[in-house]
C-alpha cells in the first residue's frame, strides 16, 4: 500500500528554491503488509510538521517505511548526513532510519540504523548516519522505518551534505587515523588498488569518519573493499575480533575408515592464540603417527572456511614432506619463499612417519574456502593425490592482515597463489572428479584409494 503526504520541509537542504522557500516533500508509505498508517503531526519545534508512523495491529516481524527521493547532483563524492529525532510511543520492536542510493535503478548502496533502533512507551532520541555518495549516484531514497505496533513521530528529518571541517578538523581521532590506515593499507597492498580514484576519494571518507559512527565507518570500509571486486579481502569491527578471539578453538579430527584407510578433517582457523597454532598442527602430526600404517588417507577440506594456513599445512607435514608447496605472488610479479609445511624458524621433527608417497583423497567443496583453498592447492601436484567433490568457494588470494587503531581487523587480497608447478589460481579450485553429493564424494574417494 502506499499513501502520499506532502510536507513543506526547509530542512532538505538541496532542495531550497530560488525565493529561499522549500519545495513541497512527497512522503510515500512502503507498507507490504497494509498494517501501517502515514499522516502529518504537530509543527515540530523547528515549525516544520512532523511525519508520524502508526500501527496498532502490526505483528513484531511486520514493518513499514516512509520514502522520498532526491537527486543526487552534486552531492557526488560527498559525504551526506540522515538525521533526525525520533519519538516512539509504545514501540518494541524498533524505529530507525534508512537510506538507499541508486545508480538508475540499480540499487548500489543501502543504509540503515537497524543496530541502535528507538523502542520504549516514551522515548524520544535523536538518530543520524552519514554515508558517501559514489559517482555514479543518480538519486538517494530515504526515510524512517517502523516495525512492529506502535507510533514513531519524526522531527528534524533532514539530509543534505556534511559540510568541509574548517582547521579544527581533529585529523588525530581514532576514527580518522582508522579510515586513513585501513585507505592505506588498500592502496598500497590491495591486487586490485589501481581500481580505486584513491585522490578524489580519500578526502570526502576521512571527513565521514570524522563526522560518522563506528558503523558508519566500518560500512563505509566494506563499501571501499568490494569496490576492490577480489572477493576475499573483508574488515571486522573491534567488538566482532573479540567475539571470534573468545571462541573455542577447533582441532583437526581423525576418522577410521576401514583398517587400512584414515581420514583427516581440517576445521577453520580464524582466530588463535600462539599455543593454539602449536597444537592445531601437534594434533594433525600426532593423528599420522598414531595410525602411520594406513595405506591411504582421505583429507577432508570441505568444512575449512578458512583463518591461518600455516597450522594446516604443518597439520599435514607427514603427508605434504619438506618439498615446496606452492608460492605467492604479489601485484608486480614478485614472488615469495615458497610454502613450506614447517613452521618459520623452526627445526623439523624427524620422528614422524613420512607419508609423502602414500595415496591422498582431498574432499572439496563450496564451504572450502580461504586458507582452506590454499591448503588444497599445497597438496596440487603431490604425487598419488586425486581431490573429488565440488568446486571451493573461489577466495584463492594470499590476505594480509592489519590491526586498526581502533581494535579492528583488516585483511586486504594482496598476493596471488601459486602451486608448486608455478600454476597461479584466480578462483575456486576444481576437483578431478565431480560429486555432488557428499556421501557420494567420500564413496568415490574411498574406493581409488582402495584401487591405488
Amino acid at each position: 500500500m502506499k499513501k502520499r503526504v506532502f510536507l513543506v520541509c526547509a530542512g532538505v537542504f538541496v532542495m531550497i528554491s530560488a525565493k529561499g522557500f522549500a519545495e513541497p516533500v512527497q512522503w510515500d508509505l512502503f507498507d507490504p503488509q497494509h498494517q501501517f498508517a502515514l499522516s502529518e503531526g504537530a509543527p515540530c519545534p523547528d515549525g516544520e510538521k512532523a511525519v508520524v508512523l502508526h500501527s496498532a495491529t502490526a505483528s513484531p516481524t511486520q514493518y513499514a517505511v516512509t520514502q522520498t527521493a532526491l537527486s543526487t547532483d552534486a552531492l557526488q563524492n560527498k559525504v551526506l548526513r540522515l538525521r533526525a529525532q525520533l519519538s516512539v510511543q509504545d514501540v518494541q520492536a524498533g524505529a530507525g532510519l534508512w537510506l538507499t542510493l541508486y545508480d538508475g535503478t540499480k540499487q548500489i548502496g543501502f543504509r540503515n540504523t537497524q543496530k541502535d533502533l528507538v523502542h520504549g512507551q516514551s522515548v524520544t532520541r535523536r538518530q543520524e548516519m552519514v554515508v558517501w555518495v559514489p559517482p555514479q549516484a543518480t538519486r538517494v531514497v530515504y526515510g524512517v522505518m517502523l516495525r512492529g505496533p506502535g507510533t514513531v513521530t519524526a522531527c528534524g528529518l533532514h539530509v543534505g551534505p556534511v559540510l568541509p571541517a574548517g582547521e579544527q578538523n581533529s585529523d588525530q581521532s581514532v576514527a580518522v587515523q582508522t579510515m586513513a590506515f585501513a585507505i592505506n593499507a588498500m592502496r598500497t597492498q590491495a591486487l586490485h588498488a589501481s581500481l580505486i580514484d584513491w585522490e578524489s576519494r580519500t578526502p570526502p571518507l576521512l571527513e565521514l569518519a570524522r563526522v560518522g559512527s563506528a558503523d558508519d565507518l566500518y560500512a563505509e570500509i566494506r563499501t571501499l573493499l568490494a569496490d576492490l571486486h577480489d572477493g576475499h579481502s573483508f574488515v571486522m569491527p573491534p567488538d566482532t575480533v573479540r567475539k571470534l578471539a573468545a571462541q573455542p578453538e577447533q582441532m583437526p579430527v581423525f576418522t577410521k575408515i576401514s583398517p587400512d584407510i584414515g581420514s583427516i578433517s581440517l576445521p577453520f582457523l580464524m582466530f588463535h592464540s600462539a599455543e593454539g597454532m602449536k597444537e592445531f598442527s601437534r594434533t594433525g602430526q600426532q593423528i599420522f603417527a598414531q595410525a602411520a600404517d594406513m595405506r591411504g588417507w582421505i583429507v577432508d577440506l570441505r568444512h575449512d572456511r578458512g583463518g591461518n594456513m600455516w597450522p594446516m599445512v604443518q597439520a599435514l607435514r607427514p603427508l605434504l614432506g619438506s618439498v615446496d608447496l606452492g608460492f605467492f605472488e604479489d601485484r608486480a610479479g614478485k614472488r615469495s619463499a615458497p610454502w613450506r609445511a614447517v613452521a618459520q624458524g623452526v627445526v623439523p621433527q624427524d620422528d614422524g612417519p613420512d607419508l609423502s608417497r602414500v595415496p591422498v583423497a582431498v574432499l572439496l567443496g563450496p564451504q572450502t574456502a580461504s586458507a582452506g583453498e590454499a591448503v588444497a592447492i599445497a597438496l596440487k601436484g603431490r604425487p598419488n593425490t586425486r581431490f573429488f567433490g565440488t568446486a571451493t568457494h573461489g577466495q584463492t588470494s594470499g590476505n594480509k592482515s592489519f590491526t586498526l587503531p581502533d581494535g579492528g581487523r583488516l585483511a586486504v587480497a594482496a598476493e596471488f597463489e601459486l602451486d608448486r608447478t608455478g600454476k597461479r589460481y584466480e578462483g575456486p579450485v576444481q576437483p578431478d572428479v565431480v560429486e555432488v553429493d557428499p556421501d557420494a564424494a567420500e564413496r568415490a574417494a574411498e574406493v581409488w584409494l582402495r584401487q591405488g
